[in-house]
């Protein structure tokens, strides 16, 4: 995240003095103005491709993570597993290489880095073993690509709620429970990407970001009233193990609980890390943030290192470890990588609605 994407955050949230209340009030008329760009293009005619597989399209309203990405590789797991011939698409967000279409897995292999696709679509490819991941910002000529190269009968876009091109047959939008819509201004002046109210083409939505003790209840009754044909859904992050990112050993959550470690991440939300962790009962004796999508270097890691003090290990995302060589983990202390998934408060259900789109 850039110095103007920092500022802009700054302003989003309550109180904070003089100087945010200006800093509010100066982004005002810009977020205006974007909206009214907004509701112009939406007047533009556009017919969307209709590509010859279901399409479910993954996104949501707002900047910032609200967990659209782990969500997607979830619901690519479940058709997977119910048998069909799926691809995720991606927009490749971060990506240096200029390519018009990266194909990041064939199924078997990663055959893309970070910097040429992308960290998020480099996790995907990652954890889905059987299923090709491609990057491009035109979603239609990705989808051919997956259709006429992998046989696919199911496309999954991730971060596609805007996205007019592709003809969808369901949208999922993920909302975090806890601040739905920020401070309900359009950008730069709130984290709005579209206005509010089009939560209503959503066919499901799931609620993320909600802590053990939130109640869910006010957010899914105003999204009930916003959305009235979505069926709504919790979703929360669990952690599942933790990866030595030097050997790629799996390791028990049991391995590091009760002991010191330092927290180390690049994301849109580091204290929701760093309360993860907590939760699993590793005792956080230093976090250390890096921008969203933030490229690591070997000295980054180095300097983590010999920051924290008297430490095990240095914790950090999968999203992150995707990013780092495995030789920079060289050395003590250990670093390691914490694994998580996505968890509908009713799979079953879930389920039987991705199957529906799918046709399975």
């Amino acid at each position: 995240m850039g110095l103007k994407e920092r500022i802009a955050e700054a302003a989003w949230e309550a109180g904070g003095g003089l100087g945010r209340e200006v800093l509010r009030a100066a982004l005002i008329p810009a977020g205006r103005l974007y909206g009214l760009g907004y509701r112009i293009c939406g007047r533009i005619p556009v017919s969307p491709e209709r590509l010859p597989a279901r399409v479910i399209a993954i996104g949501n309203l707002t900047v910032g993570g609200t967990g659209k990405t782990p969500l997607a590789a979830h619901v690519a797991e479940i058709l997977f597993r119910a048998g069909t011939t799926v691809a995720v698409l991606s927009r490749g967000y971060g990506r240096r290489s200029r390519e018009d279409t990266v194909i990041v897995s064939d199924r078997e292999r990663v055959l893309a880095n970070p910097t040429r696709a992308g960290d998020e679509p480099v996790l995907l490819a990652r954890r889905l073993l059987g299923v090709p991941v491609i990057v491009g910002a035109d979603r239609a000529r990705s989808g051919r690509i997956a259709i006429e190269r992998f046989g696919a009968t199911v496309l999954i876009l991730d971060d596609a709620f805007q996205n007019r091109r592709v003809a969808k047959d369901l949208e999922i939008v993920t909302v975090d429970g806890r601040h739905p819509f920020g401070n309900g201004r359009m950008l730069p002046a709130g984290p709005l990407r579209m206005p509010a109210g089009e939560i209503a083409r959503a066919g499901v939505i799931v609620i993320t970001k909600l802590g053990p003790e939130d109640d869910p209840g006010p957010v899914k009754r105003r999204l009930q009233t916003m959305a009235p044909g979505a069926r709504i859904f919790e979703g929360r992050t669990v952690a599942v193990e933790l990866r030595d990112v030097l050997t790629g050993k799996a390791l028990p959550l049991a391995y590091m609980r009760r002991r010191r470690v330092a927290a180390m991440c690049g994301i849109a939300e580091p204290p929701a890390f760093a309360n993860l962790l907590s939760a699993e009962g590793f005792e956080i004796a230093e976090t250390f943030s890096f921008p969203d999508h933030h490229v690591y270097s070997a000295a980054d890691v180095r300097r983590v290192r010999e920051t924290a003090h008297a430490i095990e290990a240095v914790v950090t995302t999968e999203k992150d470890a995707v990013k780092i060589d495995p030789e920079w983990a060289r050395g003590e202390p250990p670093l390691l990588a914490l694994i998580t998934r996505t968890e509908i408060d009713d799979e079953a259900a879930f389920a039987a609605i991705l199957r529906q789109a799918a046709r399975i």
